[in-house]
């Protein structure tokens, strides 16, 4: 708990460059190669470039697995959905799962360091999530899903140079 938190205290400045989100999505998910079918990709085709630092996105997207993976447990048939899309100059990105969900109580603390629901949890993986998503411009909120499991929806602003490069790939 305490490497966590010094982590989280001390993350380093984002190094920021143009990166596609869905390239670091599958390279997060080779970690994730066991689950076989139980993880489900919806990505957006053509998902325009976003600026953000690679390794703290990779980041992101593994704390939001895990925290998926980890609220599975003995669900009969487990199932993790990512997605993403565009619209509106945003990429929103999301993980949803079929498990036990956000227990009600703590909904509005979910983003407060030290707040889980893990045995073995440290209560700082939404936290350094949200962190990390406010440097890069973005939002990150969190919901259940009926009838049962939990969604936790990133949004990422994309600049403007590189809306009007995607739609003019589409419209090629």
């Amino acid at each position: 708990m305490v490497d966590a938190f010094s982590q989280y205290a001390r993350a380093p400045d984002p190094a920021m460059r143009e990166l596609d989100l869905n390239s670091l999505v599958h390279e997060v998910l080779t970690l994730y190669e066991s689950l076989g079918g139980s993880i489900k990709l919806d990505l957006a085709e053509t998902l325009p470039h976003i600026v953000g630092d690679a390794a703290q996105l990779r980041q992101v997207i593994h704390n939001l697995l895990q925290n998926a993976q980890d609220a599975l447990g003995d669900t009969p048939a487990p199932r993790i959905t990512v997605t993403s899309e565009a619209g509106g100059g945003v990429i929103r990105f999301s993980v949803t799962d079929n498990g036990s969900g956000f227990p009600e109580h703590l909904m509005k603390r979910a983003f407060e360091p030290y707040v889980t629901t893990k045995k073995k949890g440290t209560g700082l993986g939404l936290v350094i999530v949200k962190k990390i998503i406010e440097e890069h411009g973005g939002s990150v909120a969190i919901g259940n899903v009926e009838p049962h499991g939990a969604c936790v929806s990133i949004t990422l602003p994309v600049p403007a140079s590189n809306l009007r490069h995607v739609r003019a790939r589409s419209a090629a």
